[in-house]
C-alpha cells in the first residue's frame, strides 16, 4: 500500500478537495505510526500513539476506542491492517459532532 501519492493537482490541475486532502492525511497517518518494519499493519500500541497525538479530541468523547484498543491482543505483537485501522478511524468520527 505503502504512502498516499495523490498530487496536490489532478490532471486537470484542479486541486484536491477538502475531503480527499482529509483522505490522504488518515492514509499517511497510519505509515507514519507503523513503524515497527511493517507498513501494512500497526500494532495496538502503535495504534494508541496514532490516537493519542493526533485524536486527542475525538479520543476524550469515545471512550469504546480504547476497548477497541485493549481488544486488538497484545500490544506490540498485533497487527491492525488499514481497513481495520478505517473502521477504528469512523468509529471515532461517530464522536464527533459539528456544532452550527
Amino acid at each position: 500500500m505503502g504512502q498516499c501519492h495523490c498530487h496536490k493537482k489532478r490532471k486537470d490541475s484542479q486541486e484536491l478537495t477538502d475531503v480527499e486532502r482529509a483522505i490522504e492525511i488518515v492514509i499517511n497517518n497510519f505509515h507514519r505510526y507503523a513503524v515497527k518494519g511493517r507498513k501494512e499493519c500497526l500494532t495496538p500500541n502503535e495504534l494508541r500513539e496514532l490516537v493519542v497525538q493526533q485524536l486527542p479530541h475525538l479520543s476524550q468523547h469515545v471512550c469504546s476506542l480504547d476497548e477497541k484498543i485493549e481488544c486488538l491482543g497484545d500490544p506490540d505483537e498485533a497487527k491492525l491492517e488499514f481497513g481495520e485501522y478505517w473502521a477504528i478511524i469512523g468509529e471515532a468520527a461517530k464522536g464527533c459532532r459539528v456544532k452550527k
